[in-house]
């Protein structure tokens, strides 16, 4: 039965006086503790989703599975540790990412390399790092991209390992025109296959010497609540797979992305998005039940493959999950500062965190909040949720539906594990902290200081002495501390 989701859906409890709770922590204390925007890990349920996506593959298809979890999602170290405990590999498209990869123990050969942007020496490192012959799979975008990682192997001597990203032009229905990335007309992302463009690049691929051809990627999009949007690219891969054998090139590898939806959010389509940005119009919340779950993903993907591929030849199945695994494990707490009402007009609650900080997100996805003081509290009025920044489209959420909230009280903004931290923009605050929970709360990542936030300033160009302390201000809580 399909209802409105509750705490338990992101397993969550709530204490007998109606508080969010999560672990043995109440969310409310860990503000007080913390201090707000605060993003909160359920860790243990972060890792255990993780988990349960690969398992998945792992049992639903007969040959190798590899699943690596895209870092562009939430490149926070200690999400990054729990998906990595997990089983999971990486995913990434930026040198930043490659070294918090590397960092974090990842070999050359767990990492994939994706990106429309990849610079020379971007690429050159990557086939640097192959020099065990165990170097990252590099997922090539364009013909020049080609070309160019083509002409550094050759100079490097060593082999480059590529997947063909192939643009289907295929969009799932319903989706969002913004992300759909499998869509030939609105998004430049891989080699066209309508016109030859993927045909060529295979003939080029056999004259290149030093590029091992491992196989195709593909990605159709973001928060995919369909299984068979997988398959059907798939279908339409079939010619291509062909050509290649073919061509004497063997497919060693099927990359079929990520965009695997958290099934406690949803995005907004092209039509709620235009209404609710331009009129206010807040499209029906999301609900509970009746949703594809990753086992039906992981089936649905590898009865394609069996059907795409002869029984004994199986590729090894490749998936980049993200959001589905991080969004519903993390959340966002912001304290209420003000409650402003003006008749025939609406009310305004003024919270330290929106668009313009945290909440980027929300410009496009709808996500729960829940007063983590009372969740119980009846929802009776409807109120624009709005941030600390000085100018007007700095919301949270507009004509939502809410309790009645006082100054000093707790919002909890579900879900955002997914591209809030990534995000993130200091626009004149400090960037906040995020506090894992594992039956207690330790600090993972403290909030921006003064001297974080101009560190790459020119020493010259200002004082960096500390600031005086106001009287009655506390001490930052280091990383490790726990409540």
């Amino acid at each position: 039965m399909i209802g409105t989701l509750e705490p338990g859906d992101w397993g969550l409890s709530v204490a007998a006086d109606g508080a969010l709770q999560v672990g043995e922590c109440r969310a409310r204390d860990l503000a007080r503790t913390y201090g707000t925007p605060l993003h909160v890990i359920h860790e243990p349920r972060l890792e255990e989703t993780g988990a349960r996506f690969r398992r998945a593959f792992e049992k639903a298809y007969p040959g190798r599975t590899s699943i690596h979890f895209a870092f562009k999602c939430n490149s926070v170290p200690a999400v990054l540790r729990a998906v990595r405990r997990a089983g999971l590999k990486a995913e990434v498209m930026s040198e930043f990412e490659l070294d918090l990869a590397l960092r974090l123990g990842h070999g050359g050969s767990d990492i994939i390399v994706n990106g429309p942007a990849k610079t020379p020496a971007f690429l050159r490192r990557c086939v640097g790092l192959g020099a065990d012959g165990r170097g990252p799979l590099v997922v090539v975008d364009s013909a020049d991209e080609l070309e160019a990682l083509g002409r550094i192997a050759a100079d490097e001597r060593r082999p480059a390992a590529v997947l063909l990203r192939i643009n289907p032009d295929y969009v799932p229905s319903g989706m969002n025109a913004g992300t759909a990335t499998g869509s030939r007309t609105g998004c430049a992302f891989g080699f066209d296959l309508k016109t030859g463009e993927a045909d060529r690049a295979l003939d080029r691929i056999r004259s290149l010497k030093q590029i091992d051809f491992a196989g195709f990627h593909f990605h159709i999009g973001t928060g995919i609540r369909t299984p068979r949007s997988y398959s059907r690219v798939l279908e339409r891969l079939a010619p291509l797979v062909r050509r290649a054998r073919g061509l004497g090139l063997k497919v060693r590898a099927m990359d079929v992305g990520g965009g695997f939806a958290s099934m406690t959010t949803r995005e907004m389509t092209t039509a709620e998005r235009l209404a609710y940005q331009g009129w206010g119009r807040l499209p029906a919340g999301i609900t509970g039940g009746g949703e594809a779950s990753f086992e039906e993903f992981a089936r649905e993907i590898s009865r394609a493959m069996m059907r795409l591929f002869p029984a004994g030849d199986l590729p090894e199945l490749v998936a980049e999950p993200g959001r589905s695994i991080a969004s519903p494990n993390q959340f966002l707490l912001l304290t209420v500062n003000a409650v402003k009402t003006r008749p025939r007009a609406g009310t305004w609650i003024v919270t330290d965190g929106g668009l313009g900080t945290v909440c980027l997100p929300l410009f496009y996805e709808m996500h729960e909040v829940f007063l983590a003081d009372d969740v119980r509290r009846p929802r009776t009025m409807k109120a624009t949720i709005i941030g600390p920044v000085c100018f007007a489209t700095d919301f949270v959420y507009r004509n939502k539906l809410l309790p009645a909230v006082h100054p000093g009280e707790i919002l909890a903004v579900m879900d955002s594990g997914a591209y809030f931290t990534a995000q993130e923009h200091s626009f004149g605050f400090y960037r906040p902290a995020v506090a894992a929970v594992n039956g207690r709360a330790r600090l993972v990542r403290r909030r921006e200081s003064f001297t974080d936030a101009i560190g790459r300033d020119d020493p010259d160009e200002i004082d960096v002495r500390p600031a005086p302390v106001r009287p009655g201000a506390g001490p930052i809580i280091q990383q490790g501390e726990r409540p």
